[in-house]
Protein backbone atom coordinates (compact mmCIF):
# COMPACT_ATOMS: atom_id res chain seq x y z
CA UNK A 1 0.00 0.00 0.00
CA UNK A 2 1.22 3.22 -0.58
CA UNK A 3 1.49 5.99 1.44
CA UNK A 4 -0.51 8.48 -0.80
CA UNK A 5 -3.03 6.10 -1.19
CA UNK A 6 -3.69 5.75 2.28
CA UNK A 7 -4.14 9.78 2.15
CA UNK A 8 -6.83 9.22 -0.16
CA UNK A 9 -8.34 6.29 1.57
CA UNK A 10 -9.24 8.58 4.74
CA UNK A 11 -10.02 11.63 2.27
CA UNK A 12 -12.51 9.27 0.76
CA UNK A 13 -14.17 8.69 3.84
CA UNK A 14 -14.46 11.91 4.89
CA UNK A 15 -16.94 12.21 2.06
CA UNK A 16 -19.33 10.58 3.67
CA UNK A 17 -19.16 12.66 7.08
CA UNK A 18 -21.04 15.48 6.03
CA UNK A 19 -21.89 16.70 9.56
CA UNK A 20 -18.22 17.22 10.02
CA UNK A 21 -17.84 18.96 6.94
CA UNK A 22 -20.78 22.05 7.71
CA UNK A 23 -18.86 23.92 9.85
CA UNK A 24 -15.89 24.19 7.61
CA UNK A 25 -15.63 27.41 5.64
CA UNK A 26 -15.21 28.19 1.70
CA UNK A 27 -11.77 28.33 1.25
CA UNK A 28 -11.45 25.10 3.39
CA UNK A 29 -13.48 23.02 1.58
CA UNK A 30 -12.80 24.32 -1.89
CA UNK A 31 -9.04 25.01 -3.22
CA UNK A 32 -8.90 27.38 -5.78
CA UNK A 33 -5.64 27.27 -8.18
CA UNK A 34 -5.97 30.11 -10.48
CA UNK A 35 -3.08 29.41 -12.47
CA UNK A 36 -5.26 25.88 -13.84
CA UNK A 37 -8.67 27.27 -13.46
CA UNK A 38 -9.61 24.56 -10.89
CA UNK A 39 -11.37 24.33 -7.74
CA UNK A 40 -9.97 20.92 -5.75
CA UNK A 41 -12.56 19.78 -3.14
CA UNK A 42 -10.06 19.36 -0.25
CA UNK A 43 -11.87 16.35 1.26
CA UNK A 44 -13.14 14.15 -2.30
CA UNK A 45 -9.18 15.36 -3.53
CA UNK A 46 -9.98 15.79 -7.14
CA UNK A 47 -11.41 19.07 -9.54
CA UNK A 48 -14.88 20.13 -9.58
CA UNK A 49 -16.37 20.81 -13.27
CA UNK A 50 -17.32 24.56 -13.19
CA UNK A 51 -21.35 23.48 -13.85
CA UNK A 52 -21.20 20.97 -11.28
CA UNK A 53 -20.68 23.10 -7.81
CA UNK A 54 -24.02 22.91 -6.66
CA UNK A 55 -24.55 19.58 -7.16
CA UNK A 56 -21.27 18.30 -5.62
CA UNK A 57 -22.37 20.27 -2.18
CA UNK A 58 -25.68 18.55 -2.72
CA UNK A 59 -25.21 15.18 -3.50
CA UNK A 60 -21.85 14.48 -2.07
CA UNK A 61 -21.37 17.27 1.10
CA UNK A 62 -25.53 16.70 1.70
CA UNK A 63 -25.46 20.30 2.25
CA UNK A 64 -28.69 22.11 2.52
CA UNK A 65 -29.87 25.08 0.56
CA UNK A 66 -29.30 27.69 2.84
CA UNK A 67 -25.50 26.19 3.40
CA UNK A 68 -24.70 25.81 -0.06
CA UNK A 69 -25.06 29.57 -0.33
CA UNK A 70 -21.96 30.63 1.28
CA UNK A 71 -19.89 28.41 -0.66
CA UNK A 72 -22.08 29.49 -4.01
CA UNK A 73 -20.86 32.91 -3.50
CA UNK A 74 -17.53 32.33 -3.32
CA UNK A 75 -17.32 30.01 -6.58
CA UNK A 76 -19.48 32.62 -8.19
CA UNK A 77 -16.41 35.16 -9.16
CA UNK A 78 -13.84 32.28 -9.74
CA UNK A 79 -12.06 31.95 -13.12
CA UNK A 80 -12.95 28.17 -13.66
CA UNK A 81 -12.16 26.31 -16.97
CA UNK A 82 -14.03 23.40 -18.93
CA UNK A 83 -11.67 19.87 -18.12
CA UNK A 84 -11.05 20.23 -21.96
CA UNK A 85 -9.26 23.61 -21.31
CA UNK A 86 -7.51 22.71 -18.03
CA UNK A 87 -3.49 22.32 -19.07
CA UNK A 88 -1.16 19.43 -17.50
CA UNK A 89 0.85 21.29 -14.52
CA UNK A 90 4.52 21.67 -15.85
CA UNK A 91 6.95 18.51 -14.46
CA UNK A 92 8.94 20.55 -11.64
CA UNK A 93 4.94 21.80 -10.59
CA UNK A 94 4.17 18.09 -9.43
CA UNK A 95 3.10 16.86 -7.36
CA UNK A 96 0.18 19.49 -7.25
CA UNK A 97 -0.81 19.30 -3.59
CA UNK A 98 -4.87 18.20 -2.32
CA UNK A 99 -5.14 15.60 -5.04
CA UNK A 100 -4.05 12.22 -4.05
CA UNK A 101 -0.87 10.23 -6.16
CA UNK A 102 -1.24 7.37 -7.83
CA UNK A 103 1.04 4.50 -9.07
CA UNK A 104 0.81 4.12 -12.89
CA UNK A 105 3.10 3.05 -15.91
CA UNK A 106 4.25 5.99 -18.79
CA UNK A 107 4.95 4.85 -22.15
CA UNK A 108 8.27 5.42 -23.13
CA UNK A 109 7.90 5.48 -27.15
CA UNK A 110 8.77 8.95 -29.12
CA UNK A 111 6.20 11.71 -28.53
CA UNK A 112 4.28 9.32 -27.14
CA UNK A 113 2.85 10.72 -23.62
CA UNK A 114 0.63 7.76 -22.81
CA UNK A 115 -0.06 7.31 -19.17
CA UNK A 116 -2.09 4.79 -17.37
CA UNK A 117 -3.16 3.27 -13.86
CA UNK A 118 -2.85 -0.06 -15.13
CA UNK A 119 -0.16 -2.41 -16.28
CA UNK A 120 -2.94 -4.35 -18.19
CA UNK A 121 -3.54 -1.20 -20.41
CA UNK A 122 -0.73 -0.15 -21.11
CA UNK A 123 -0.06 -4.16 -22.18
CA UNK A 124 -3.03 -3.22 -24.36
CA UNK A 125 -1.65 -0.03 -25.61
CA UNK A 126 1.49 -0.87 -26.91
CA UNK A 127 -0.18 -3.13 -30.19
CA UNK A 128 -2.95 -0.75 -30.71
CA UNK A 129 -0.53 2.07 -31.06
CA UNK A 130 2.80 1.13 -32.10
CA UNK A 131 2.44 -2.10 -33.82
CA UNK A 132 4.11 -3.83 -31.25
CA UNK A 133 4.04 -5.40 -28.05
CA UNK A 134 6.11 -3.40 -25.18
CA UNK A 135 8.52 -4.94 -22.98
CA UNK A 136 8.23 -3.26 -19.53
CA UNK A 137 10.91 -1.11 -17.97
CA UNK A 138 12.08 -0.91 -21.95
CA UNK A 139 9.17 0.72 -23.52
CA UNK A 140 6.99 1.78 -20.32
CA UNK A 141 8.11 2.42 -16.72
CA UNK A 142 7.27 3.46 -13.70
CA UNK A 143 5.50 7.12 -13.23
CA UNK A 144 3.24 8.86 -9.72
CA UNK A 145 -0.13 9.57 -11.59
CA UNK A 146 -2.22 12.67 -10.16
CA UNK A 147 -5.61 13.63 -12.02
CA UNK A 148 -7.48 17.16 -11.92
CA UNK A 149 -11.03 15.27 -12.97
CA UNK A 150 -12.44 11.94 -12.14
CA UNK A 151 -14.78 9.68 -14.32
CA UNK A 152 -15.41 10.71 -18.43
CA UNK A 153 -12.68 13.75 -17.71
CA UNK A 154 -10.16 11.75 -15.92
CA UNK A 155 -6.40 12.67 -17.22
CA UNK A 156 -3.16 11.95 -16.13
CA UNK A 157 -0.04 14.03 -15.34
CA UNK A 158 3.17 13.27 -14.06
CA UNK A 159 6.21 15.24 -13.01
CA UNK A 160 8.77 13.12 -14.73
CA UNK A 161 9.96 14.84 -17.88
CA UNK A 162 9.69 12.90 -21.66
CA UNK A 163 13.23 14.21 -22.33
CA UNK A 164 14.83 13.08 -19.48
CA UNK A 165 12.87 9.46 -19.55
CA UNK A 166 14.13 9.53 -23.31
CA UNK A 167 17.62 9.95 -22.46
CA UNK A 168 18.25 6.81 -20.32
CA UNK A 169 15.79 5.09 -22.81
CA UNK A 170 18.66 2.39 -24.00
CA UNK A 171 17.29 -0.98 -25.58
CA UNK A 172 20.63 -2.32 -25.50
CA UNK A 173 20.86 -3.23 -21.51
CA UNK A 174 20.37 -0.41 -20.22
CA UNK A 175 17.58 -0.76 -17.75
CA UNK A 176 20.06 -1.08 -15.00
CA UNK A 177 20.75 2.61 -15.56
CA UNK A 178 17.75 3.81 -15.89
CA UNK A 179 16.88 2.00 -13.06
CA UNK A 180 19.90 3.82 -11.15
CA UNK A 181 19.07 7.37 -12.53
CA UNK A 182 15.35 6.81 -11.43
CA UNK A 183 13.53 7.75 -8.63
CA UNK A 184 12.41 4.78 -6.01
CA UNK A 185 8.53 5.15 -5.98
CA UNK A 186 8.64 5.82 -1.63
CA UNK A 187 11.23 8.80 -2.27
CA UNK A 188 8.38 10.01 -4.87
CA UNK A 189 5.72 9.47 -2.31
CA UNK A 190 7.61 10.73 0.41
CA UNK A 191 8.64 14.43 -2.04
CA UNK A 192 4.84 14.54 -2.58
CA UNK A 193 3.79 13.98 0.96
CA UNK A 194 6.55 17.01 2.32
CA UNK A 195 4.94 18.87 -0.49
CA UNK A 196 1.64 18.92 0.63
CA UNK A 197 1.95 19.23 3.69
CA UNK A 198 4.53 22.16 3.54
CA UNK A 199 1.47 24.09 0.94
CA UNK A 200 -1.17 23.05 3.21
CA UNK A 201 0.57 24.16 6.87
CA UNK A 202 3.21 26.87 5.63
CA UNK A 203 5.37 24.61 7.31
CA UNK A 204 9.48 26.26 7.47
CA UNK A 205 12.23 24.87 6.39
CA UNK A 206 12.94 23.51 9.97
CA UNK A 207 9.69 21.39 9.94
CA UNK A 208 9.60 20.42 7.15
CA UNK A 209 13.50 18.57 7.61
CA UNK A 210 11.64 17.43 10.57
CA UNK A 211 8.82 15.67 8.63
CA UNK A 212 11.55 14.38 6.34
CA UNK A 213 13.39 12.54 9.28
CA UNK A 214 10.09 11.12 10.54
CA UNK A 215 9.75 9.84 6.99
CA UNK A 216 13.46 8.30 6.95
CA UNK A 217 14.11 7.46 10.33
CA UNK A 218 11.82 8.26 13.03
CA UNK A 219 9.15 6.58 12.17
CA UNK A 220 10.97 2.88 12.59
CA UNK A 221 11.77 3.78 16.27
CA UNK A 222 8.29 3.02 16.57
CA UNK A 223 8.12 -0.23 14.56
CA UNK A 224 7.61 -3.50 16.10
CA UNK A 225 6.47 -5.70 12.65
CA UNK A 226 5.35 -5.05 9.02
CA UNK A 227 1.91 -4.24 9.78
CA UNK A 228 2.97 -1.43 12.41
CA UNK A 229 5.78 -0.70 9.65
CA UNK A 230 2.54 0.36 7.10
CA UNK A 231 0.85 2.26 10.13
CA UNK A 232 4.01 4.37 11.07
CA UNK A 233 5.02 4.80 7.77
CA UNK A 234 1.81 5.41 5.89
CA UNK A 235 -1.29 5.80 7.50
CA UNK A 236 -0.26 8.15 10.74
CA UNK A 237 1.08 10.41 7.82
CA UNK A 238 -1.61 10.58 6.18
CA UNK A 239 -3.95 11.14 9.09
CA UNK A 240 -1.74 14.08 9.93
CA UNK A 241 -2.17 15.65 6.72
CA UNK A 242 -5.96 16.72 7.48
CA UNK A 243 -5.17 16.33 11.77
CA UNK A 244 -3.11 19.62 12.87
CA UNK A 245 -2.37 18.56 16.18
CA UNK A 246 -1.51 14.97 14.41
CA UNK A 247 1.02 16.69 12.29
CA UNK A 248 2.54 18.59 15.18
CA UNK A 249 2.79 15.60 17.43
CA UNK A 250 5.21 14.17 14.84
CA UNK A 251 7.13 17.32 14.33
CA UNK A 252 7.30 17.77 18.18
CA UNK A 253 8.83 13.88 18.55
CA UNK A 254 10.91 13.88 15.59
CA UNK A 255 12.85 17.40 17.00
CA UNK A 256 13.61 15.49 20.40
CA UNK A 257 14.58 12.30 17.79
CA UNK A 258 16.43 14.92 16.09
CA UNK A 259 18.16 16.21 19.30
CA UNK A 260 19.04 12.91 20.41
CA UNK A 261 21.25 12.04 17.34
CA UNK A 262 22.74 16.18 17.52
CA UNK A 263 23.77 16.75 20.77
CA UNK A 264 25.41 19.91 19.61
CA UNK A 265 21.95 21.35 18.72
CA UNK A 266 19.79 19.89 20.99
CA UNK A 267 18.83 23.25 22.19
CA UNK A 268 17.76 24.34 18.72
CA UNK A 269 15.33 21.04 18.41
CA UNK A 270 14.18 20.75 21.82
CA UNK A 271 12.42 24.01 21.58
CA UNK A 272 11.01 23.74 18.28
CA UNK A 273 9.98 20.45 19.46
CA UNK A 274 8.13 22.55 22.51
CA UNK A 275 6.53 24.54 20.32
CA UNK A 276 4.68 22.08 18.13
CA UNK A 277 3.97 20.04 21.35
CA UNK A 278 2.39 23.43 23.29
CA UNK A 279 0.32 23.99 19.65
CA UNK A 280 -1.10 20.45 19.10
CA UNK A 281 -2.10 20.25 23.40
CA UNK A 282 -5.47 22.16 23.33
CA UNK A 283 -6.89 20.90 19.53
CA UNK A 284 -5.77 17.27 21.23
CA UNK A 285 -8.26 17.61 24.28
CA UNK A 286 -10.58 19.20 22.22
CA UNK A 287 -10.85 16.23 20.04
CA UNK A 288 -10.50 13.66 22.80
CA UNK A 289 -13.74 15.03 24.50
CA UNK A 290 -15.33 15.09 21.38
CA UNK A 291 -14.25 11.75 19.36
CA UNK A 292 -15.74 10.89 16.22
CA UNK A 293 -14.87 8.08 14.13
CA UNK A 294 -13.47 10.79 11.93
CA UNK A 295 -10.54 11.99 15.06
CA UNK A 296 -10.70 8.34 16.71
CA UNK A 297 -7.23 7.23 14.77
CA UNK A 298 -5.56 10.58 14.68
CA UNK A 299 -6.24 10.49 18.85
CA UNK A 300 -4.76 7.39 19.27
CA UNK A 301 -1.80 8.00 16.95
CA UNK A 302 -1.21 11.13 18.96
CA UNK A 303 -1.27 9.02 22.51
CA UNK A 304 2.02 7.08 21.32
CA UNK A 305 3.44 10.51 20.32
CA UNK A 306 2.49 11.74 23.56
CA UNK A 307 3.94 9.38 25.16
CA UNK A 308 7.17 9.21 23.87
CA UNK A 309 7.50 12.82 24.19
CA UNK A 310 7.12 12.51 27.57
CA UNK A 311 9.08 9.79 28.21
CA UNK A 312 12.04 12.03 26.28
CA UNK A 313 11.27 15.40 27.86
CA UNK A 314 11.42 13.75 31.35
CA UNK A 315 15.12 12.37 29.84
CA UNK A 316 16.10 15.89 29.37
CA UNK A 317 15.23 18.03 32.29
CA UNK A 318 12.96 16.06 34.52
CA UNK A 319 14.42 13.94 37.94
CA UNK A 320 11.36 12.36 38.40
CA UNK A 321 10.51 8.83 38.46
CA UNK A 322 8.78 6.74 35.63
CA UNK A 323 5.63 6.36 37.03
CA UNK A 324 4.87 9.39 39.44
CA UNK A 325 5.39 13.01 38.95
CA UNK A 326 5.87 14.57 42.23
CA UNK A 327 5.61 12.52 45.48
CA UNK A 328 4.01 15.28 47.15
CA UNK A 329 0.72 15.66 45.86
CA UNK A 330 -2.55 13.53 47.39
CA UNK A 331 -4.49 13.17 44.26
CA UNK A 332 -3.60 10.07 42.41
CA UNK A 333 -4.42 11.60 39.08
CA UNK A 334 -1.94 14.18 39.61
CA UNK A 335 0.69 11.98 40.47
CA UNK A 336 0.32 9.51 37.60
CA UNK A 337 2.44 11.51 34.83
CA UNK A 338 -0.04 12.30 31.81
CA UNK A 339 0.76 9.46 29.32
CA UNK A 340 0.46 6.69 31.68
CA UNK A 341 -3.22 8.22 32.14
CA UNK A 342 -4.26 8.62 29.02
CA UNK A 343 -3.34 5.33 28.51
CA UNK A 344 -4.66 4.10 31.36
CA UNK A 345 -8.18 5.78 31.02
CA UNK A 346 -8.26 6.32 27.08
CA UNK A 347 -10.10 3.09 26.23
CA UNK A 348 -13.10 4.84 28.43
CA UNK A 349 -12.46 7.84 27.03
CA UNK A 350 -12.84 6.81 23.39
CA UNK A 351 -15.27 3.84 24.01
CA UNK A 352 -18.10 5.36 22.05
CA UNK A 353 -16.13 4.84 18.88
CA UNK A 354 -13.43 2.16 20.24
CA UNK A 355 -15.27 -0.57 17.49
CA UNK A 356 -14.38 1.25 14.89
CA UNK A 357 -10.76 1.94 16.28
CA UNK A 358 -10.53 -2.31 16.80
CA UNK A 359 -11.52 -1.98 12.79
CA UNK A 360 -10.00 0.67 11.02
CA UNK A 361 -6.71 1.02 9.64
CA UNK A 362 -5.01 1.71 12.65
CA UNK A 363 -6.03 -0.79 14.71
CA UNK A 364 -2.82 -2.11 15.92
CA UNK A 365 -2.35 1.28 18.12
CA UNK A 366 -5.24 0.16 20.59
CA UNK A 367 -2.41 -2.35 21.73
CA UNK A 368 -1.47 -0.15 24.34
CA UNK A 369 -4.47 -0.86 25.95
CA UNK A 370 -4.76 -4.98 25.59
CA UNK A 371 -5.60 -6.19 28.83
CA UNK A 372 -5.57 -9.46 28.77
CA UNK A 373 -2.10 -11.31 28.31
CA UNK A 374 -3.01 -14.76 28.59
CA UNK A 375 -0.75 -15.68 30.65
CA UNK A 376 -1.51 -19.10 32.83
CA UNK A 377 -0.81 -19.59 36.53
CA UNK A 378 1.79 -22.10 36.11
CA UNK A 379 3.63 -19.44 33.77
CA UNK A 380 3.48 -16.87 36.78
CA UNK A 381 3.81 -19.16 39.72
CA UNK A 382 7.30 -18.87 40.64
CA UNK A 383 7.29 -15.11 40.65
CA UNK A 384 4.56 -14.86 42.11
CA UNK A 385 5.30 -16.71 44.66
CA UNK A 386 8.52 -14.55 45.80
CA UNK A 387 6.83 -11.36 45.71
CA UNK A 388 3.72 -12.75 47.82
CA UNK A 389 6.96 -14.13 50.36
CA UNK A 390 7.86 -10.44 51.09
CA UNK A 391 4.79 -9.57 52.61
CA UNK A 392 5.69 -8.91 56.55
CA UNK A 393 4.23 -11.82 58.86
CA UNK A 394 3.77 -8.91 61.64
CA UNK A 395 1.26 -6.83 60.16
CA UNK A 396 3.47 -3.89 59.62
CA UNK A 397 0.98 -3.22 56.94
CA UNK A 398 -2.54 -2.09 56.48
CA UNK A 399 -5.06 -4.24 54.57
CA UNK A 400 -5.94 -2.28 52.07
CA UNK A 401 -1.69 -1.49 51.52
CA UNK A 402 -1.74 -5.61 51.12
CA UNK A 403 -4.66 -6.00 48.99
CA UNK A 404 -3.25 -3.54 46.44
CA UNK A 405 0.07 -5.00 46.53
CA UNK A 406 -1.23 -8.29 46.28
CA UNK A 407 -3.47 -7.45 42.91
CA UNK A 408 0.01 -5.61 41.51
CA UNK A 409 2.73 -8.39 42.40
CA UNK A 410 -0.28 -10.99 40.37
CA UNK A 411 0.27 -8.21 37.32
CA UNK A 412 3.69 -7.97 37.63
CA UNK A 413 4.01 -11.64 37.66
CA UNK A 414 2.02 -12.41 34.65
CA UNK A 415 4.20 -9.24 32.92
CA UNK A 416 7.03 -10.75 33.86
CA UNK A 417 6.20 -14.23 31.98
CA UNK A 418 4.97 -12.56 29.15
CA UNK A 419 8.10 -10.50 28.47
CA UNK A 420 10.03 -13.89 29.03
CA UNK A 421 7.24 -15.14 26.36
CA UNK A 422 7.41 -12.06 23.92
CA UNK A 423 11.17 -12.70 23.52
CA UNK A 424 11.20 -15.32 22.09
CA UNK A 425 8.25 -15.53 19.86
CA UNK A 426 7.07 -11.28 19.17
CA UNK A 427 10.02 -9.57 19.96
CA UNK A 428 10.29 -7.06 22.69
CA UNK A 429 9.21 -3.40 22.22
CA UNK A 430 8.74 -0.29 24.22
CA UNK A 431 4.91 -0.77 23.28
CA UNK A 432 4.23 -4.38 24.84
CA UNK A 433 6.86 -3.40 27.67
CA UNK A 434 4.69 -0.14 28.66
CA UNK A 435 1.52 -1.99 28.24
CA UNK A 436 1.71 -5.06 30.16
CA UNK A 437 1.64 -3.44 33.99
CA UNK A 438 1.67 0.42 34.57
CA UNK A 439 -1.50 0.92 33.00
CA UNK A 440 -3.23 -2.77 34.76
CA UNK A 441 -2.45 -1.54 37.85
CA UNK A 442 -4.67 -0.37 40.36
CA UNK A 443 -4.83 3.74 41.00
CA UNK A 444 -3.86 2.97 44.37
CA UNK A 445 -0.52 1.27 43.55
CA UNK A 446 0.75 5.04 42.78
CA UNK A 447 -0.37 6.78 46.21
CA UNK A 448 1.96 3.72 48.09
CA UNK A 449 4.61 4.63 45.27
CA UNK A 450 4.87 8.22 46.14
CA UNK A 451 4.49 7.13 50.04
CA UNK A 452 7.69 4.97 49.53
CA UNK A 453 5.60 2.00 50.47
CA UNK A 454 8.66 -0.75 50.39
CA UNK A 455 6.35 -3.25 49.15
CA UNK A 456 5.79 -1.06 46.03
CA UNK A 457 9.00 0.53 45.69
CA UNK A 458 10.12 -3.26 45.59
CA UNK A 459 7.84 -4.04 42.49
CA UNK A 460 8.80 -1.15 40.75
CA UNK A 461 12.27 -2.18 40.89
CA UNK A 462 11.74 -5.91 39.50
CA UNK A 463 9.14 -3.95 36.84
CA UNK A 464 12.62 -1.65 36.11
CA UNK A 465 14.57 -4.93 35.71
CA UNK A 466 11.86 -5.36 32.82
CA UNK A 467 12.49 -1.96 31.44
CA UNK A 468 15.67 -2.27 31.51
CA UNK A 469 15.78 -4.24 28.24
CA UNK A 470 14.52 -2.20 26.03
CA UNK A 471 16.65 0.99 27.74
CA UNK A 472 18.79 1.21 24.47
CA UNK A 473 15.87 2.85 23.42
CA UNK A 474 16.00 6.77 22.26
CA UNK A 475 13.35 8.18 24.37
CA UNK A 476 13.55 5.22 27.65
CA UNK A 477 17.40 5.80 27.78
CA UNK A 478 19.16 4.74 30.85
CA UNK A 479 15.49 5.83 32.90
CA UNK A 480 15.15 2.03 34.40
CA UNK A 481 18.46 2.26 35.66
CA UNK A 482 17.88 5.82 37.82
CA UNK A 483 14.65 4.26 38.95
CA UNK A 484 15.80 0.98 39.88
CA UNK A 485 17.85 3.40 42.74
CA UNK A 486 15.16 5.75 43.90
CA UNK A 487 15.19 5.21 47.74
CA UNK A 488 15.14 1.20 47.03
CA UNK A 489 17.64 0.57 49.15
CA UNK A 490 17.44 3.05 51.52
CA UNK A 491 13.60 1.38 52.01
CA UNK A 492 15.30 -1.96 52.20
CA UNK A 493 17.83 -1.24 55.07
CA UNK A 494 15.54 0.38 57.01
CA UNK A 495 12.78 -2.39 57.20
CA UNK A 496 14.76 -5.40 56.44
CA UNK A 497 13.82 -7.02 59.40
CA UNK A 498 9.86 -7.06 57.77
CA UNK A 499 11.42 -9.33 55.53
CA UNK A 500 14.12 -11.75 57.51
CA UNK A 501 16.54 -11.06 55.10
CA UNK A 502 14.95 -12.58 52.83
CA UNK A 503 14.49 -10.00 50.01
CA UNK A 504 17.69 -8.17 47.93
CA UNK A 505 17.43 -5.45 45.82
CA UNK A 506 17.63 -6.42 41.84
Amino acid sequence: MLRQKSLEGVRNTKRFQAQNEKDLAPSELFHHRHDYGVLICTTCCYAIQPGAIRRHLKDIHHLQHEKRRPFIAYTKDLKLKRPEEVQSPLPEDFPVPHLPAEKGWRCLAPGCDYLCASNKRMENHWPAVHAKKGTPEIDWCFALLQTFFRGRMLRYFTGQNQRELQSTRQKSGQIAKFQELSVSPDQLLETSLVKSVQEKYDLDALDSQLLSHYLNSSYKTFVTNKKSEDVWNEVVPGLACDKKFLLQGILACTALHVAHLNPAKRQKYILRGCCHQEAAIPEFRQAIDNPTEDNCDAIIAFGYFLVVYSLATDLEHSTNPLLIIDTTLSNTEDIIPHWLHFIRTGCNMLKDVWHRIESGRASILAAAWERNLEISDEDKRSHLDFFLSIIPKKGTWSDESTRVYRHAANLLAESIAFVDRAKKTIGLTAWNVLGTWPVRIEQGFFTLTSEKHPGALILLAHYCVILNQIGDCWYIGGRPGHVKLINIDNQWKSGADQYGGRYHPP
